[in-house]
């Protein structure tokens, strides 16, 4: 049941707004330890798909990006792994969640 500013407005009308509005999550960032295997965890474990992986030798990093669907339209998570490190303690993999906006401030 619609509450709030949807209540008594017509289905139609509620369910257009996500069609206009450009703010959305786009990426969630978690640092691994080891890519490959945690790739093939969410890739057959969950069905997400390999979307693109890209190496940064100078800086000593791999990205891997991985979603149900295209970046440009759906929620993505990336993986990074930094040379070298090949474990994490709990809670501290987490490197950011990115936001599409139109005007931040």
């Amino acid at each position: 049941m619609a509450t709030g500013s949807e209540a008594g407005k017509p289905a139609e009308v509620v369910l257009e707004w996500p069609k206009q509005d450009k703010k959305r999550m786009l990426h969630a960032v978690y640092r691994v330890g080891d890519l490959d295997r945690t790739i093939k965890c969410y890739t057959e474990c969950f069905g997400m798909k390999l979307l693109r992986k890209r190496d940064v030798p100078e800086e000593k990093y791999t990205n891997a990006f991985l979603g149900f669907g295209p970046e440009d339209s759906n929620f993505a998570l990336e993986l990074t792994y930094n040379y070298g490190v090949d474990k994490y303690d709990i809670g501290a993999g987490f490197g950011h969640f990115a936001i599409a906006h139109e005007d931040v401030c």
